[in-house]
């Protein structure tokens, strides 16, 4: 009866549709498309991420452990256990807090497609009757007869912490708490959380946050920053990344990792909601304070014998324990418990000071607000609070971390230059750069093109493009907003159409095929004998074994002896209407091996974009494993010799060796497929079948995979 009744609560009851307003990445127009009117509930259930932390084994074991632990050390006081659960989810800290002996439960939660999700699985795991399920913020709960809750709780659980471990309100949610809904000797799980700090230097890491000198391909300065982005302070805001991921070798740690702040959350005082700490350090080795790599671990037990480290694995300090215990084949950066709910931080300090010398004494102010982290360092103490810094150049609010990388990036730079070098004709050539923010396409104007018009149809990548323009004396510069405004005569002057290509709007690597789209707009009256660059783009597909991305839409199924099923069908449901048949994910940060060789499944001539593509294929596994996803990236190929070094990827940065793992570029997102249920293979027994359908006029790209066995 009951099974019934959930199905029946789980299918959409759909009364109406609706129009959205969506911008199509590829004809970059604006459209109305017609969704169900339960689309935003299920793109939020999709989403909201409880899926990742339900697969996080050690935060479930060690809140249960926790929950144990406190809970019969308070039986053993004598005391009673009333718990309240912020936050609860699926219900799952609830359902383990009963196990452990609470005499009573309240679980609260706000989210209301979860909370009824929530009370399905209580009842399911036949504790619907024993947890008083709340809808609603914590903040609204009311204490008393006939109130929300009849007492106060002794015991409080939740799980409020974000990668910067405050940035989901935890101070004020556990202030408000402790002031309205717990006793005077109430306890916490977590009882207390600290953060750290680890000053560093990265030339990798700083291409993320800073525009470089673009040099020729002799090393000579072709395009030069101008002053305001070299005295631009950058934003504050954290860049969060798997950090254990980033390549040995690229970055070196200047001192050891420092406690900077503690939370304890047990303290019947207001947590405060601003504070500031400046410590003075010795740096382990010169080099230029340029990073602040921060993470916390949280101690769930009152006496801190249950501790959780969201570490990097050379800080973790369970490492050598973890790395026994696994497989040998583990990368070692990978032997540390995997989470993408909980992460670590990059902080970009705004004006590196210069260590010369090892031992050399510095200063880091460290500061919080009631919802963020940031930091700086400094050789001097300053002589006043060190204010939270934001970008005044352009940069940083116009463009992502990855595409500022991008532009930083050499190999990639100089196989554009060679084409530019090679093609450009001094005083001769007119070029017609579409794009946002091409610094390459400019740099044309500084190999001495004859006139250079730049797409540049946003006002802040505009105006950061002709700072630089200014900065450098380029006189031959025009911008254009829209290409129809283009003049005949100036268009059939154009020896030459350049793309990188990059648009703001693009999230997929293929949405950058609105440069076709700009090209057809045009292509009537072009030269015959233009140039256009890249001509091909080409995409691949290459299917994985991820060591744990996969689980981010994977089913969860049991969970520390608790029936999640209900959960599954409910998320399952909402990504069958929400979510992509590809995203997009920066696959560097998670490992995965190749079982098979990449495979091209389409090949689009921007001299005949219009054309559409309807075709299928098959890939032959030929490494046993678990296929739990199909990688995706685009090829630009800037002419028709094929030469490698004319080729820019958007994928792997390394030959692809079946049964080894993928280097991928680090400065941009590739497409992922996450089969719905991935197949385990054995050698040459499977294929991956894939179709793909491609109507550029109306600007769809549609992916189709299964998984067969031969």
């Amino acid at each position: 009866m009951f099974k019934n009744l959930l199905k029946t609560y789980l299918l959409p009851i759909r009364t109406m549709s609706c129009f959205s307003h969506v911008m199509n990445p590829i004809t970059g127009e604006n459209t109305w498309q017609e969704r169900a009117d339960d689309y935003d509930y299920h793109q939020e259930v999709a989403n909201a991420g409880f899926g990742d932390m339900l697969h996080d084994w050690e935060r479930n074991q060690k809140y249960f452990a926790a929950l144990r632990k406190t809970i019969k050390d308070m039986r053993a006081a004598g005391k009673e256990v009333h718990v309240l659960d912020i936050g609860t989810g699926t219900g799952i800290l609830s359902m383990m807090a009963l196990k452990a002996g609470a005499d009573s439960v309240t679980a609260c939660e706000a989210f209301l497609p979860m909370a009824n999700c929530a009370a399905k699985i209580l009842s399911d795991n036949g504790v619907g009757d024993k947890v008083q399920l709340i809808r609603k913020r914590s903040t609204d709960i009311k204490i008393g007869a006939g109130m929300d809750m009849p007492q106060r709780a002794n015991l409080l659980v939740a799980e409020l912490l974000d990668t910067e471990l405050i940035g989901e309100g935890a101070i004020g949610i556990y202030n408000h708490a402790h002031a309205e809904l717990l006793t005077d000797d109430a306890l916490c799980i977590p009882a207390r959380a600290r953060c750290y700090a680890q000053v560093a230097q990265s030339p990798l890491a700083s291409q993320w946050n800073s525009l470089k000198i673009l040099p020729n391909l002799d090393g000579e300065a072709l395009l030069r920053p101008p002053e305001q982005l070299k005295n631009c302070n950058g934003e504050a805001a954290l860049h969060d990344v798997q950090l254990s991921q980033l390549p040995p070798g690229t970055f070196r740690l200047l001192t050891e990792p420092i406690e900077i702040f503690q939370f304890d959350f047990q303290r019947k005082e207001k947590r405060e909601k601003q504070r500031e700490k400046l410590l003075q350090l010795q740096s382990s080795q010169p080099g230029a304070a340029e990073l602040v790599f921060y993470w916390w671990d949280i101690q769930l037990d009152d006496q801190g014998e249950i501790l959780l480290s969201c570490a990097p694995y050379w800080a973790h300090p369970q490492l050598k324990e973890l790395a026994a215990s696994k497989e040998d084949r583990l990368p070692v950066a990978n032997v540390v418990p995997w989470r993408d709910h909980w992460m670590q931080a990059i902080y970009y300090v705004p004006k590196p000071p210069q260590l010369v010398t090892a031992g050399q004494a510095f200063y880091l102010s460290c500061h919080h607000d009631e919802y963020s982290l940031w930091f700086d360092a400094l050789l001097e103490a300053p002589a006043k609070t060190v204010r939270r810094h934001t970008c005044s150049c352009d940069l940083h609010m116009t463009y992502s971390r990855s595409r500022i990388g991008q532009l930083n990036q050499a190999i990639r730079n100089k196989r554009y230059l060679r084409y530019l070098e090679d093609s450009i004709v001094p005083k001769q050539s007119n070029v017609l750069v579409l794009g946002n923010g091409c610094l390459l396409g400019l740099a044309s104007a500084a190999l001495g093109a004859a006139s250079v018009q730049l797409h540049e149809p946003h006002r802040f990548s505009r105006r950061l493009i002709d700072s630089i323009v200014q900065h450098n004396e380029l006189k031959n510069v025009k911008y254009v907003e829209d290409v129809g405004q283009l003049e005949e005569t100036e268009l059939v002057a154009l020896t030459h159409v350049f793309a990188e290509p990059y648009f703001l709007n693009a999230i997929l690597p293929w949405d950058n095929f609105y440069f076709g789209t700009l090209l057809m707009k045009l292509k009537d009256k072009l030269p015959e004998s233009v140039e256009i660059s890249p001509c091909e783009a080409r995409i691949f597909a290459l299917p994985v074994e991820f060591l744990d991305l996969y689980k981010i839409r994977a089913p969860v199924g049991n969970c520390e002896g608790f029936d999640l099923r209900l959960f599954d069908e409910m998320v399952e449901r909402s990504a069958e209407q929400a979510v992509s048949h590809v995203e997009a994910q920066p696959l560097w940060e998670y490992p995965c091996r190749a079982l098979a060789d990449p495979q091209q499944i389409l090949n689009v001539d921007f001299a005949n974009f219009s054309a559409e593509h309807n075709l299928q294929g098959s890939i032959e596994l030929t490494q046993s494993g678990v296929c739990n996803g199909i990688a995706l990236w685009v090829d630009w190929h800037l002419d028709k010799t094929n030469n490698a070094k004319s080729i820019v990827s958007t994928g792997p940065s390394e030959s692809v060796v079946p049964g080894e793992f993928v280097k991928w570029d680090m400065f941009v997102r590739q497409g992922v497929h996450f089969p719905r249920k991935p197949t385990t293979t054995d050698l040459s027994s499977s294929a991956v079948e894939w179709s793909i359908d491609f109507k550029p006029l109306l600007g769809q790209l549609s992916f189709g995979f299964s998984q067969q066995k031969r």
